[in-house]
């Protein structure tokens, strides 16, 4: 791609709800970043004042522009929150990750550089243990700078649990539209293609597959994945959220599927009437 098609800016959207350690965390990983040019839109799913707390707190020390956006909490609607924040968006790229997933210091510029037009980008993660967790979020920061033999020592040491990721010079896949091991946590697309397929679907309520269901129709409408190898993010543990709705979920999926369909049936348009 040429210089003249590459995204100069790029959006960060965090989904939240509550976790305020987790959401500090992975701020200031943003903080760290190595490119300057972005800004941070916070997706919260109905936390209570701590979040909005450490928002403050984050735009009382740094210049990196950032947004809340906040409904109310009526259950799992992590679509529809995330609509608010893509309708606000001012840059042509994007980035959808998640408040517990911390960023290595080059990933928004590895994502400026490796982005390509009609195609979106799925990332990896390396999963952290609970006790390592605890003790990141307890101090609030981690050290962005650890060398090959910290990394070594923290695999050997159980807290993560897997260091090709991190050893992998950056690269992306052959372009398909494989659905499966789509993740919302690392997950990057241009800005026109979303609103092409309105958004997410907020149909979905409860955990589990409103991010495929973006993947797929992103699909139907000639959007094609490439698969980022390298430069994963590093997934702070936390209990798994249910899965009551999981089934109900499915059938929405299947029927997005079946009918091929590319826009999505509660999107970003229909965010005035909601």
């Amino acid at each position: 791609m040429s210089l003249a098609q590459a995204p100069q800016s790029i959006g960060v959207i965090i989904s939240t709800y509550n976790a305020a350690p987790f959401l500090r965390l992975t701020l200031a990983g943003y903080a760290r970043q190595t490119h300057r040019d972005f800004s941070i839109y916070i997706a919260d799913d109905g936390s209570g004042p701590e979040i909005a707390g450490v928002i403050e707190d984050f735009r009382q020390s740094s210049n990196i522009r950032i947004q809340h956006f906040w409904h109310e909490d009526k259950g799992y609607r992590r679509a529809g929150i995330i609509n608010r924040a893509l309708a606000a968006v001012d840059e042509p790229y994007i980035l959808l990750t998640d408040a517990d997933c911390v960023p290595l210091p080059a990933l928004l510029s590895t994502h400026l550089r490796l982005a390509e037009p009609r195609i979106f980008m799925r990332g990896s993660r390396v999963m952290l243990t609970q006790g390592i967790t605890e003790q990141l979020a307890a101090r609030g920061e981690w050290n962005p700078d650890m060398g090959r033999m910290q990394w070594l020592r923290w695999r050997l040491a159980g807290h993560i649990n897997r260091l090709l990721p991190i050893f992998t010079p950056p690269h992306t896949s052959q372009a398909g539209t494989k659905l499966y091991g789509i993740r919302g946590c690392h997950f990057a697309f241009w800005h026109e293609d979303i609103l092409t397929v309105n958004g997410f679907d907020a149909s979905y309520e409860g955990w589990g597959r409103e991010d495929s269901d973006l993947a797929a129709r992103l699909f139907h409408a000639g959007v094609m994945r490439k698969n980022l190898y390298g430069m994963p993010v590093l997934h702070l543990w936390h209990k798994e959220a249910s899965r009551n709705r999981l089934a109900g979920n499915d059938a929405i999926l299947q029927e997005c599927l079946d009918s091929k369909r590319v826009r999505a049936r509660v999107g970003i348009a229909e965010l005035d009437s909601a």
